[in-house]
């Protein structure tokens, strides 16, 4: 009987959609990495921001993305809107800051792109537009005459690293 009440609660609590939560942004670790202490007090969250991909720190646009992110968020009041917890137990979320939607300010500025793979709710096509204006104006690192999505370069990097292990 325990088991079957069980999973009515999971069940329940699975298909009662998230609600947002206010916080404060303590720290950012790349363009689409921060970290949050909520409002309602608590530890510290590390949020991913849902749907996009920003480049990696080391790559190019990487510090710029981060510094945005910085300036926009950096000690502010935030409102997170928890989509999952990830492979690596961050929470994934849309988050807003003063002045708009993080993730979309990020493409508007042309330092993320959609990521496709994870990026399946209805706003994604919007989301898409925005990447679209912000290639076609070379904003950020559309300036790039061949950006590489960070998803490649991960990939590209990891294979690197593979052959030189085994080369040795």
């Amino acid at each position: 009987m325990r088991i079957i009440i069980a999973l009515c609660l999971m069940l329940f609590l699975l298909a009662y959609p998230a609600c947002a939560w206010e916080a404060r942004v303590v720290s950012v670790a790349d363009g689409d990495t921060i970290t949050v202490e909520p409002e309602r007090g608590g530890d510290r969250v590390k949020i991913r921001l849902h749907g996009i991909d920003a480049p990696e720190r080391k790559q190019p646009y990487g510090q710029s993305a981060r510094g945005f992110v910085h300036n926009v968020s950096l000690y502010k009041r935030v409102e997170i809107d928890t989509k999952v917890k990830d492979r690596y137990g961050r929470t994934v979320a849309v988050v807003t800051v003063p002045g708009g939607v993080l993730q979309e300010m990020l493409l508007d500025a042309g330092l993320a792109w959609v990521y496709p793979q994870y990026c399946k709710d209805t706003f994604c096509g919007a989301w898409e537009r925005k990447q679209s204006v912000a290639r076609k104006a070379r904003k950020g690192l559309w300036a790039d005459p061949d950006p590489v999505p960070p998803w490649e370069w991960r990939r590209a990097k990891k294979n690197n690293q593979q052959q030189r292990i085994a080369e040795e």
